[in-house]
C-alpha cells in the first residue's frame, strides 16, 4: 500500500489502501438505490466479500437470523432454567465486575424473575476481594441461602474446581461464558461461542449478547427478531464495552440496542445519560464507548460492581439517580486515578526503550501504587499507543493482578495459556485478557510472552510498525452530506468494524482554536464546509495552519449534526502519495 505521509500527532506512517485491495462491489443495490463505489470499497476493505454478504451488512434485517439453539449446550441450559422455575428452585446468578458482566446478570436475574424465579439471588464478586471468576467462597453463601441451580454470566468456563465443590453443596450448574476454556470444562451444563465450531454465526458474540438470547429463549420468544426487546439497550452496552467485533449478530445487537437506548425506560440508564449529557444529543458507540460503559465499569474498578447492577435493575426513578451519581462520582474518581498511572506508565515504557533503543515486542507496566482496577484502561492505552501487545499490572503482597490488550495476529488468551505454568490464574479471549503472577515470576513472564509475539508478529516484513491505515484519499470539497448519509449505513462503528478513515490535501484550516482542559486541551477549526474536532490536539492548535494534509473521519457532534473528527496532520506536501 502506498505511504502518503508521516502525522505530526501521532508520529505514525500513513498509509493509504491500494486500489485493488478496495475493489467495488458490482452490482450492489439497497433499498432500490445503488451506492456511490466508494461504500463498496469500504465493505471489501472492512472483510466483506461478495454481493449477498455486502447486502447484508448494509441491511442487517435482511441477513438470516441466528440460531442460538445451534450453541452446543444452549438448548440444554434454557430446558434447565426452565425446569428449575417450574420446580420453585431457588436460582443465583453469578455475574462478573465490567460491564459486561453486569449487563448479562442484569439480563439474566430479570428474565428468570419474570418467567416466574421472583426471589432470584444474583452476585458479582469485587475486585479487590474476590477478584476475577468464580470462588467457591462465594458459592457456599449462595448455596447456604439456599440456592440449588447457579447460573453464571461472562464466567465460569474455566471454574471446574468451583463448581464441583458446589456440586457438593447440592448446586448445579449453567454456565453462560464467552471466554475460551483453559482446560477440562465444568461439571456442568456449558455453552456459549467458543465452543461451537469455526465460522458460527454467533461465534464472536459477547456474554450480554448470549444472555440476551437465552432470555428470549427461556421466555418463549423462539428464535425470531426481538427489536423491542427490553434488554436490547443492555445487550448493546455488553457487546461494545466488552469490545467485541462489530460484525453480523453482535452489529444487528448494536445498531437496535442504540434505538432502544435512545429511548430506554430503564430509570438507571436514563440518569446515566443524563449526567453524561447524551439524553439531548446522539446516541451512538461513541456514546456507550466512552460515557456510559466506564461509568458501569468504574464500580468495579474502584468499589463494588454491585452498584452498577442495583443501578440498572432499579426500578424507583429517585432512587435510580441516586445510584447513578454515585456510578457518576466513581467515574470522576477513576479518571483522574487512571490519568496519574497512566503518566507513570509512560514513563516506565520510555525508560525502558531509552535502555535498549526500541519499544520491545510487548509492553509492560505497573506498580504497587496502580490499583488493580484501572489496569484494564492503562494495558488498552499503552496497546494503542505503542501498537504492541500490552500488558499492564499492580502490584500487591507478592502478585502482580494484571491485564492484556493485543493486536491483530496474536491471540493474548492463547499466548497465557501458553505461559500457565508461571501464573496463578488468567482468561479472557483473543484480544483481551486477564492474569495474576507471582512478581517473582513477571520478568519471566513478560519475557516469554515478548518470545510468542516477536514469532507471530513481528518476524513478518514490516510488522509491528506504527502505521495509521487510511481507506482512500478523497479532495475534500467532493465530500458531500450524500457522503455521510452513506457511510452512516456503515454504522454503527467499532472493533472489527471501524469508521472509515480518509485523508484530504492541501485544505486550508480556518477558525482554529484550543479549547477544553487536561491533556493539553483540544482543537477546533472549520475545514471547508465542514466543522471540525481533534481530540486532545491543542497543543498543536498552531501547527494546523497554512495549507495542510488531513486525516479525519467523520462523527456526529452533541448537537445531532455531522463533523470531521481529525485524526492527524501535517504540513501539505510533507510526502507524495
Amino acid at each position: 500500500m502506498p505511504r502518503a505521509g508521516f502525522g505530526l500527532v501521532s508520529g505514525m506512517a500513513w498509509e493509504v489502501a491500494a486500489p485493488d485491495e478496495a475493489a467495488p462491489i458490482e452490482g450492489l443495490e439497497v433499498g432500490g438505490l445503488e451506492p456511490p463505489k466508494f461504500v463498496g470499497r469500504l465493505l471489501t476493505l472492512r472483510g466483506v466479500r461478495g454481493l449477498e454478504e455486502a447486502r447484508e451488512f448494509l441491511d442487517p434485517d435482511a441477513a438470516p437470523v441466528p440460531d442460538a439453539r445451534t450453541l452446543p449446550g444452549f438448548e440444554r441450559a434454557v430446558a434447565r432454567a426452565s425446569e428449575a422455575v417450574a420446580a420453585g428452585e431457588q436460582i443465583a446468578v453469578y455475574g462478573d465486575y465490567d460491564a459486561d458482566g453486569v449487563t448479562s446478570t442484569v439480563i439474566l436475574v430479570e428474565a428468570l424473575r419474570e418467567a416466574g424465579a421472583e426471589d432470584c439471588l444474583w452476585f458479582v464478586p469485587r475486585r479487590e476481594h474476590e477478584g476475577y471468576g468464580v470462588h467457591a467462597g462465594a458459592l457456599a453463601r449462595l448455596a447456604d441461602e439456599g440456592a440449588r441451580l447457579l447460573v453464571t454470566a461472562d464466567c465460569g468456563i474455566t471454574a471446574a474446581a468451583e463448581i464441583a465443590e458446589a456440586r457438593g453443596r447440592g448446586m448445579e450448574a449453567v454456565v453462560l461464558d464467552h471466554h475460551q476454556p483453559n482446560g477440562p470444562l465444568p461439571d456442568a451444563i456449558v455453552t456459549g461461542p467458543t465452543l461451537a465450531e469455526p465460522g458460527h454465526p454467533l461465534a464472536e458474540i459477547s456474554a450480554g449478547g448470549l444472555a440476551l438470547h437465552f432470555a428470549q429463549a427461556l421466555l418463549g420468544g423462539g428464535n425470531g427478531r426481538w427489536p423491542d426487546s427490553r434488554w436490547l439497550d443492555l445487550a448493546a452496552i455488553s457487546t461494545i464495552g466488552d469490545v467485541v467485533p462489530l460484525r453480523g449478530e453482535n452489529r444487528r445487537i448494536v445498531r437496535d440496542g442504540l434505538r432502544a437506548l435512545a429511548r430506554t425506560e430503564r430509570p438507571g440508564l436514563r440518569a446515566m445519560l443524563d449526567m453524561a449529557g447524551a439524553r439531548n444529543g446522539a446516541i451512538d458507540a461513541e456514546t456507550i464507548g466512552f460515557q456510559i460503559a466506564p461509568r458501569i465499569n468504574s464500580a468495579g474498578r474502584l468499589g463494588d460492581a454491585a452498584l452498577a447492577v442495583k443501578t440498572l435493575l432499579e426500578a424507583d426513578p429517585e432512587r435510580a439517580r441516586e445510584l447513578a451519581g454515585d456510578l457518576n462520582e466513581l467515574n470522576r474518581e477513576r479518571r483522574r486515578i487512571s490519568d496519574e498511572a497512566w503518566q507513570r506508565a509512560q514513563e516506565q515504557i520510555e525508560q525502558t526503550r531509552m535502555e535498549h533503543g526500541d519499544v520491545p515486542p510487548v509492553v509492560s507496566a505497573g506498580d504497587a501504587e496502580t490499583p488493580a482496577g484501572v489496569v484494564g484502561i492503562i494495558a488498552g492505552r499503552l496497546a494503542d499507543r505503542y501498537r504492541r501487545p500490552a500488558f499492564a499490572y499492580s502490584i500487591s503482597e507478592g502478585r502482580a493482578v494484571g491485564s492484556a490488550r493485543s493486536q491483530p495476529g496474536f491471540d493474548i488468551a492463547a499466548a497465557l495459556e501458553r505461559c500457565s505454568d508461571l501464573l496463578v490464574r488468567h482468561g479472557g479471549h483473543a484480544m483481551a485478557a486477564g492474569f495474576t503472577v507471582e512478581t517473582r515470576r513477571l520478568e519471566e513472564l513478560v519475557e516469554r510472552l515478548a518470545e510468542l509475539a516477536e514469532t507471530a508478529i513481528f518476524d513478518k516484513p514490516g510488522a509491528g510498525e506504527a502505521v495509521l491505515k487510511i481507506d482512500a484519499q478523497v479532495p475534500l470539497e467532493r465530500v458531500t452530506e450524500r457522503t455521510a448519509e452513506w457511510i452512516d449505513r456503515l454504522e454503527p462503528f467499532g472493533a472489527g468494524n471501524p469508521a472509515p478513515v480518509f485523508l484530504s490535501r492541501g485544505v486550508r484550516p480556518q477558525r482554529v482554536r484550543r479549547f477544553g482542559k487536561g491533556d493539553g486541551g483540544h482543537l477546533g477549526a472549520r475545514i471547508g464546509e465542514w466543522e471540525a474536532v481533534g481530540w486532545r490536539m491543542g497543543e498543536r492548535a498552531a501547527e494546523f495552519t497554512g495549507e495542510i494534509d488531513v486525516v479525519w473521519s467523520f462523527r456526529r457532534s452533541r448537537r445531532g449534526g455531522r463533523e470531521l473528527e481529525i485524526r492527524d496532520f501535517a504540513p501539505a506536501g510533507a510526502a507524495s502519495a
